[in-house]
C-alpha cells in the first residue's frame, strides 16, 4: 500500500496529480510483477481514479466515500420527509444522530477540531465521515428504520428528488433508479462504486 498524493481532510480533497506521483509510479517499471494499492482514494473524480489505475495503482482503497454517499441519501430523505409529512418539520434522523454522537463522542473526538458550530458540522458532513461508526448503534438503526418506514414503497416526487437528492435526479428521470426510498439510498452508494468500475475499465 502506498500514498500517491491522494488524501482528504475534513472538508477538502487532494486530487491525484500525475506529476507529483511520477517518481513513485516509475518504480514499477522495474517490478512488472507488482501493482500498488493506493490509500485513501475516496472522493477522487473518476478521471483521477482512471489515471491512478493507468499509472500502476491498480488497487484503489475506498471506504468512507461509500458511507458518506449513504448518509447523504438518508439526510436527503430526512428533508423530503419533512415536506411530505404534515406533522413533521424534517430532520428527525439528523437530530437523532446528533444526540447519539454528543452522548458517545469516542468515534469523533480527537478527529474533529474547532468551535462548537464547526464540530457540529463536522460530525455530520465531514469527508472523514466519522458518523459511519454510529450507524450500527441500536438508536441509529431505529432512527433509520423510522425514516424508511415513513416512505415505504411510495413514489417520491421527482421535484423533491431534484431539490434534496439532486445527484440522483437524472438517473430517476431516465429510469435507472426507481423514485422510492430504499432504491435511492442503494443507488447513491452504487454511483460511487460505478466511478471505480469505470476507472478500472477505462484504464
Amino acid at each position: 500500500m502506498v500514498q500517491p498524493g491522494v488524501e482528504f481532510g475534513s472538508e477538502s480533497v487532494h486530487v491525484y496529480d500525475r506529476a507529483v506521483a511520477g517518481s513513485l509510479a516509475a518504480t514499477l517499471r522495474d517490478l512488472p510483477q507488482f501493482v500498488f494499492e493506493a490509500h485513501s482514494t475516496d472522493y477522487q473524480p473518476q478521471s483521477a481514479l482512471a489515471a491512478l489505475v493507468e499509472d500502476g495503482f491498480a488497487i484503489l482503497k475506498v471506504g468512507p466515500a461509500l458511507t458518506f454517499a449513504m448518509r447523504e441519501a438518508f439526510y436527503g430523505l430526512d428533508a423530503i420527509g419533512g415536506v411530505l409529512q404534515a406533522n413533521s418539520a424534517g430532520g428527525e434522523l439528523r437530530a437523532a444522530m446528533e444526540r447519539l454522537m454528543a452522548e458517545t463522542p469516542g468515534h469523533w473526538r480527537g478527529h474533529y477540531h474547532g468551535s462548537d458550530a464547526q464540530l457540529r458540522r463536522q460530525r455530520h458532513f465531514s469527508y472523514s465521515d466519522r458518523i459511519r461508526y454510529y450507524w450500527p448503534h441500536p438508536d441509529a438503526a431505529a432512527a433509520v428504520d423510522r425514516l424508511m418506514a415513513g416512505f415505504g414503497d411510495a413514489t417520491i416526487p421527482e421535484t423533491l428528488i431534484s431539490q434534496y437528492l439532486h445527484w440522483l435526479y437524472q438517473d430517476v428521470r431516465q429510469g435507472r433508479c426507481r423514485p422510492v426510498a430504499a432504491d435511492l439510498v442503494e443507488h447513491s452508494i452504487r454511483k460511487v462504486i460505478a466511478d471505480y468500475d469505470r476507472a478500472a475499465r477505462c484504464a
